[in-house]
């Protein structure tokens, strides 16, 4: 019971946090990329924080731009100008750089227009070009490349361009692999010594698995459902199909798994996970079926239901129980299981 209220607890703190008047906060995963850009010197908050709920200018864009690419020294001291009449001093390095590098050309001849504020097609622009991908789009289809690239997975793609899309764009940017290289973004920067190995490793770590489930998935390209896992407890087999998402995939790159399940308020069965999975771009709850094998992102933990529940926030859909799902119902006493992909 105890859980039970603790969790109905943790769903009404969301939603007290997502702005109860009117007026939301913006998605706790931004200030997670935030905290990993920021920690690999590549994000800079303003003197009241990260402020990711701010609109962004082009001017601010341009030299995220620079210190995502790890160019801030080479824009200082390099010999790069340009022909702008109407470039803060402070973004004037920044600006140059991009010029010079073919990212940019201005709003005109001679104005660059720093305080016009930047859009989402804007700044997947620049962050296209800075990685080699200029010529395989034009500014027009330039959401749709961005889509197609993974640059997009983690924002609202309607509305305003906030500094948290920017860092959440940033962050993904990451993970590309630089045009005509086997390395990504991070991989660049370790390698030209702009971010340090050890604060890089953890990330590098996400994205190589986060890699390995999508190849594992592109293997059974058969819409939302896709791959078949087996859960064995005892004597007992399931089979289960999972879904095609960021969770998923997560959740599939940890596999083989094995897990000692517990009886959840009548409803479910429940166990922690090695690590918290990715939530990245996740719906933020779902109403689970019985036989729904999910994930409870507030808790970390996986939950396996056997019985019907209504809506809960923090719930995220990972894949079913093909059939027998009852079996788990009868399970009274806390039990093992180990969780297999079946290839």
């Amino acid at each position: 019971m105890k859980q039970y209220l603790k969790r109905i607890a943790v769903v009404v703190a969301m939603v007290l946090v997502s702005g109860i008047f009117g007026q939301p906060t913006y998605a706790a995963d931004n200030n997670v990329q935030a905290d990993s850009l920021h920690s690999l010197g590549l994000f800079q908050g303003t003197n009241n924080g990260y402020e990711l709920d701010r609109q962004v200018t082009r001017a601010q864009a341009a030299v995220m731009l620079v210190r995502l690419l790890g160019a801030e020294n080479q824009a200082r001291n390099g010999n790069y100008s340009h022909p702008f009449t109407d470039v803060p001093s402070w973004a004037e390095d920044a600006i140059a750089y991009m010029y010079s590098s073919n990212f940019t050309q201005g709003a005109s001849h001679d104005k660059f227009n720093p305080g016009g504020l930047c859009s989402l097609q804007m700044y997947t622009t620049f962050v296209m070009r800075a990685l080699g991908y200029g010529n395989e789009f034009s500014y027009q289809t330039a959401i749709v490349a961005a889509d197609e690239l993974g640059l997009l997975s983690s924002i609202t793609k309607n509305g305003n361009f906030l500094r948290g899309d920017m860092v959440a764009v940033s962050y993904s940017a990451l993970a590309v692999k630089v045009k005509g290289s086997d390395r990504t973004l991070l991989d660049e920067l370790v390698a030209d010594k702009v971010v340090d190995v050890e604060a890089a490793q953890p990330l590098q770590e996400l994205f190589a698995a986060e890699t390995g489930a999508e190849n594992i998935m592109s293997a059974h390209p058969d819409g939302k459902e896709m791959l078949k896992i087996k859960l064995t407890a005892g004597n007992t087999v399931f089979t289960a199909t999972m879904l095609d998402n960021v969770s998923s995939r997560d959740f599939i790159s940890q596999l083989p798994l094995t897990l000692t399940l517990q009886d959840f308020a009548g409803t479910e069965k429940i166990s922690d996970l090695p690590r918290k999975l990715s939530t990245e771009g996740m719906p933020a709850g779902s109403d689970p079926s019985v036989g729904n094998i999910t994930y409870y992102a507030p808790w970390g933990n996986l939950a396996i239901f056997y019985e019907d529940f209504g809506y809960s926030s923090g719930l995220i859909q990972l894949g079913s129980i093909d059939s027998g799902i009852e079996a788990f119902a009868g399970m009274k006493e806390d039990f093992t299981v180990t969780i297999e992909r079946m290839d």
